[in-house]
């Protein structure tokens, strides 16, 4: 798994949803640094992670391999936070590794069985079809349809939106995305999610924009209903709140985060010297 580490204090990892990679956080990070040592990951089959040899995409199995890089990279224990898909890794994480997760922030989180991927995945689950339409359909998603849900305007944003679409490129792109698409049953896989919530002990923030095409605004309501200690924040944003709104986002994260600076330990910038890892 592709994964970089910046900055210094308590850590936090950022983990990002479909169909983007790590540098969705970018922003963010640039803001958070100074105060946070901050991992970032490329999960399996985004960015420049490779897909897995076995195949797998179970949630549960990627919030272990988390769990095992945050060990090895030398944290007792981790601020954990997800965006979109990655908020469902973020809860299976917290609930599997209550005494490792500080707190936790669910941006944008898809995480009940209810959940109907938008008409554009729909099309890309389906077999035979899938494979058929993949290619335009990712000419669309790279070409108009991302930045027309990008809400804000930023020199860097061209070169980070291409880095969502590079795996994606050719027909090996779009066999990769039909494969990755294809995560499992969203009632089946969400249900398992879902009923993890009332066991995340870990203080939480949910934040979510009012104005989100992609995730109903009542899932922010209902996961803030059922983990115990939750609470939530919404924006006047849509969907990709870390290229949207990463200034308010931040802002959010910092005192959400707070109370942690004079608890946790210092990590040195130092102690990383690597840009892309990969274990």
């Amino acid at each position: 798994m592709n994964y970089w580490v910046r900055g210094n204090g308590p850590p936090i990892l950022l983990i990002h949803g479909i169909p983007t990679n790590g540098r969705l956080w970018d922003f963010v990070v640039e803001r958070l640094q100074e105060q946070y040592t901050c991992v970032v990951v490329d999960l399996p089959g985004f960015g420049e992670s490779p897909t897995p040899s076995d195949g797998s995409r179970d949630p549960a199995r990627f919030a272990g391999e988390l769990d095992r890089l945050g060990r090895d990279l030398g944290f007792a224990s981790w601020n954990v936070v997800g965006h979109d898909a990655g908020s469902t890794i973020a809860v299976h994480l917290a609930a599997a590794y209550p005494q490792r997760t500080r707190r936790l922030a669910l941006l944008s989180p898809p995480l009940f069985p209810e959940f109907r991927p938008p008409w554009f995945i729909h099309l890309i689950r389906t077999p035979v079809l899938g494979e058929i339409i993949a290619p335009a359909m990712i000419y669309a998603i790279w070409n108009g349809g991302m930045q027309s849900i990008i809400e804000r305007t930023d020199p860097a944003l061209p070169e980070i939106l291409e880095s969502f679409h590079k795996p994606f490129r050719g027909l090996a792109g779009a066999r990769r995305l039909t494969w990755l698409v294809r995560w499992g049953n969203p009632e089946e896989v969400l249900g398992r999610t879902a009923a993890l919530l009332n066991k995340v002990s870990a203080p939480t923030l949910i934040l979510h924009g009012r104005r989100d095409g992609a995730i109903p605004v009542s899932f922010a309501e209902k996961a803030s209903q059922m983990i115990p200690d939750a609470r939530v924040h919404f924006f006047d944003s849509g969907h990709f709140l870390p290229l949207n709104v990463p200034d308010a986002v931040s802002d959010q994260l910092r005192a959400f985060f707070a109370s942690d600076l004079e608890a946790a330990p210092t990590v040195s910038r130092m102690e990383f010297q690597t840009q892309n890892n990969k274990r």
